[in-house]
């Protein structure tokens, strides 16, 4: 499925996407997952916010209270919309956690390697 920017990029501008990963489509439903607050911001073509109302199922709230839902853990954190969520920022995180005591695991896997 490629990817549907419009309504995201119509409602934010484009640089206010840059942390958002597009994660699919349900039901008409345009799915946006922020890389840094972890939150999902629901839009249809139409650029109307949702929230998961059940498995595959949508209530409509306003569009305030959906980007709110994104924007509040970034507030938290220091960051913004415009925060690029990219390897770079995945290395600081990391770091970050580390100098807290935190070990991270991450699990890399290669698409590529047939031989499994």
């Amino acid at each position: 499925m490629a990817p549907n920017w419009g309504p995201l990029e119509t409602k934010l501008g484009t640089s206010r996407c840059v942390g958002f990963m597009f994660m699919g489509r349900v039901n008409g439903i345009n799915q946006y997952k922020h890389g840094i607050s972890r939150r999902y911001l629901f839009l249809d073509d139409d650029g109307r916010a949702y929230e998961a109302a059940d498995r595959n199922s949508f209530r409509e709230i306003s569009f305030e209270e959906a980007l709110g839902r994104v924007e509040e853990p970034l507030k938290d954190l220091g960051e913004t919309l415009e925060t690029h969520y990219d390897a770079a920022y995945v290395t600081k995180k990391a770091v970050a956690l580390r100098e807290a005591g935190i070990e991270l695991l991450r699990i890399v896997i290669d698409s590529d390697d047939s031989s499994a």
